[in-house]
């Protein structure tokens, strides 16, 4: 009898294994001589065309290109970038135009009358009088920002013919000019619409502004995860294709092994269906990474992909090729909370219902609004031939001397001035007011919904930082762990390929080992666009990415037509 731990023991193993491979010879062959369909084999490796062909050419040299090189390309060309481009020209318009509401607004009137009528008084000798009246003014209304207030300078002149008898003046020159300030002393002070609409374009301009950075952000975010995966796409088919041309190493040494008697027909299929199932793995690699392809030229070139398209990229970038990096949570999260465009944006969304529902609230209040007039008046003619003696005798009535249009305003700012002065104030109020009431109800409760998307918006930002960070920590733990896996399966591969050129082992086992290494690689190769594209991501939760990335926003420009 043999004790374990004597040299009995491996010897017996090693004969039991040699009989086991002979006993599977005289089945297969024994099948052969009874007549049995023979087990299929495919055809030889150097049958096989297209991407299946030994040595195909699926990752072909392309245009290089670096991580930045891409990003910069994309927001170059990217239509989404082209598009938000218009939100931020179109508000700074819009907030241009408000302003016009402080446009000095200029006005002129003009009039001809001729006015008849029966005479109804004694002293005038006329038995119909006649009017006519020939005039205009020109004046210019300013509204002032912020108060609410206006001011308003206007001169009018006019001619009076008249055929009464009664009238010293004919024709009688009218002259006239008068400075007035309108001031809303409750209702309309500062909130008022003009200068409110003012605040809220303002508010909007930069929230656009904000929104235009946070798409720019978006379109690097996914030009770096387009580009390592491409990275990661190209690496998989490589490491398929290895794995193909080991399997039909493993296939041809097994048939050759066959033929001379040694294996079963059995193990032949064995390292067949092994070729099978690589191939198809090679097919699936192969596409998924023409598909990649094209996403990261979709997301560079923009317009520039076509139907015909044959353009490829060569991305130089190395995605292990970092530092590792130690993510504080809490201080990625107070950035965040200070960069991130999207809480800018809302921000200024928030600003503007705090503006509308300052101006509901202004105008719940009564109209109290104070005008102040002030100006002068001045009269110049020629003495009227119709003037009835009994009623006006010179000197005593207006001189019999004329004088022409012009003389009209000479007295104009003067101690001889016919001065003008009139203080007005103006009250009213609806009762009981319910639209300025329900309107300030509106405001708060939108301005309260802001506020709490405000709030929301910061436990997603707290909950992507926190997201990413747990990423990038067990992406880096695992690459680390996929490389001590992949050494061990290259070695495992190694000594099953030693015991099966030694009768020890089956093409069977060989593969499992092989398929083990192609897990462990495309572990690695998958935990290494992990890392990646958490970091990327980590940078665009915090609002960093541009900076990262050396991306400046300096203004929005008009495009070019």
């Amino acid at each position: 009898m043999l004790r374990t731990g004597s040299i009995g023991t491996p010897l017996l193993a090693i004969a039991l294994a040699a009989m086991a491979s002979l006993a599977w010879v005289d089945v297969g062959r024994a099948a052969e001589a009874a007549g049995e369909a023979p087990i299929y084999v495919s055809p030889s490796p150097d049958e096989a065309t297209g991407d299946l062909a030994p040595g195909a050419a699926i990752v072909t040299p392309g245009e290089p290109i670096t991580v930045d090189e891409a990003v910069a390309l994309a927001i170059q060309n990217s239509l989404d970038v082209q598009v938000e481009r218009y939100a931020p020209l179109i508000a700074r318009s819009f907030a241009q135009e408000v302003w016009g509401a402080y446009d000095p607004q200029v006005d002129a009137f003009m009039q001809y009358d001729v006015t008849k009528s029966p005479n109804t008084f004694g002293l005038n000798s006329v038995a119909n009088n006649r009017d006519r009246v020939k005039g205009g003014s020109v004046g210019v209304t300013q509204l002032l920002p912020y108060l609410g207030a206006s001011l308003s300078a206007r001169y009018g002149a006019s001619s009076v013919s008249t055929r009464s008898s009664i009238q010293t003046l004919s024709d009688q020159y009218n002259a006239d000019f008068f400075i007035t300030a309108k001031v809303p002393l409750a209702r309309g002070l500062i909130w008022n619409a003009p200068w409110t609409s003012v605040k809220v374009a303002k508010h909007g301009y930069r929230a656009s502004q904000e929104s235009f950075r946070g798409k720019v952000m978006d379109t690097v975010l996914a030009t770096v995860g387009a580009y390592w995966n491409l990275v990661a796409k190209r690496d998989q088919v490589r490491v398929a294709q290895k794995s193909l041309d080991t399997a039909r190493a493993l296939l041809e040494q097994t048939q050759t092994q066959y033929e001379v008697g040694v294996v079963s027909r059995v193990e032949v299929v064995e390292a067949e269906a092994g070729v099978a199932d690589r191939e198809f793995n090679v097919i699936t690699k192969a596409n998924e990474y023409r598909n990649a392809q094209d996403r990261l030229i979709d997301v560079v070139l923009g317009p520039e992909l076509t139907a015909t398209t044959e353009l490829q990229f060569s991305p130089t970038g190395d995605p292990a090729d970092f530092d590792k990096k130690d993510v504080d949570v809490a201080e990625a999260v107070a950035r965040a909370f200070s960069l991130r465009p999207e809480l800018r944006s809302l921000g200024e969304r928030i600003n503007q219902r705090e503006v509308e529902l300052k101006f509901a609230k202004n105008q719940r209040l009564p109209r109290l609004d104070a005008e102040v007039e002030f100006g002068y008046v001045g009269i110049s003619g020629q003495p009227n031939p119709r003037l009835n003696p009994l009623f006006c005798q010179p000197p005593d009535c207006f001189p019999p001397v004329s004088r022409p249009f012009d003389q009209a305003d000479d007295s104009f700012f003067t101690d001889d001035g016919s001065d003008n002065l009139r203080v007005m104030g103006t009250f009213s109020i609806p009762f009981p007011n319910t639209t300025a009431r329900k309107r300030v109800v509106q405001r708060k409760l939108e301005l309260q919904r802001a506020e709490s998307q405000r709030t929301r918006l910061e436990q997603s930002i707290i909950q992507e930082i926190r997201t990413a960070a747990r990423t990038l920590e067990a992406s880096a733990q695992g690459i680390e762990a996929s490389e001590r896996r992949r050494l061990a399966a290259e070695e495992q591969l190694r000594a099953e390929r030693i015991r099966l050129e030694h009768g020890e082992s089956t093409p069977f086992l060989v593969l499992e080992k092989e398929e083990d290494l192609v897990e462990a690689e495309s572990q690695r190769i998958l935990a290494l666009q992990t890392y990646r594209v958490a970091e990327v991501s980590l940078d665009r939760a915090e609002g960093t990415i541009l900076d990262v990335h050396r991306v400046e926003i300096e203004s929005v420009r008009e495009p070019a037509r």
